[in-house]
């Protein structure tokens, strides 16, 4: 995977533009509900209840994959079944996405941040009227972001 490429996730279809095949097979069985660059060198892809860490410069994943979410493998975060979407803000925060509740996730501390989930409402998420839950989130990486609900956005 090379800088600037774009991932869409919309529904059971995953787009990406891929260097090398490699990663199609490090992928879990079921389609990705999330693929989040950590801004590391690492992206982290997310199915069901398990995930693989992607090594962006070798276009592999790493060794050892795929891992279980739980407590170990992802602090605080509670949805070890899976999740519907996740994104890196750009500001050391990352946010995991369940039905009607998200997590705000510290990087640099690789724990979710006390307090969370919290609900998807006006006032937590302004303007994002899917109080019920998101597909997928998109950080454009110019102070805008972009949330997807079915065939909305």
């Amino acid at each position: 995977m090379k800088k600037n490429t774009l991932i869409v996730i919309a529904g059971l279809f995953f787009l990406m533009a891929w260097t090398t095949a490699s990663a199609e097979r490090y992928v879990p069985d079921q389609h990705p509900t999330g693929i989040v660059n950590w801004g590391n060198g690492k992206a982290y892809f997310f199915s069901g209840g398990q995930y693989i860490r992607y090594d962006i410069a070798s276009d592999k994943a790493d060794p050892g994959y795929p891992k279980n979410i739980n407590a170990e493998t992802w602090p605080g975060v509670i949805w070890t079944d899976g999740i519907d979407a996740v994104v890196n803000w750009g500001n050391g925060k990352a946010y995991f996405f369940k039905g009607g509740q998200y997590i705000r996730y510290d990087i640099k501390a690789d724990r979710a941040d006390p307090g969370y989930p919290k609900n998807i409402n006006a006032e937590t998420w302004p303007g994002v009227i899917w109080t019920d839950g998101i597909d997928a989130v998109v950080n454009w990486g110019n102070g805008k972001a972009y949330f997807f609900k079915g065939g909305q956005y």
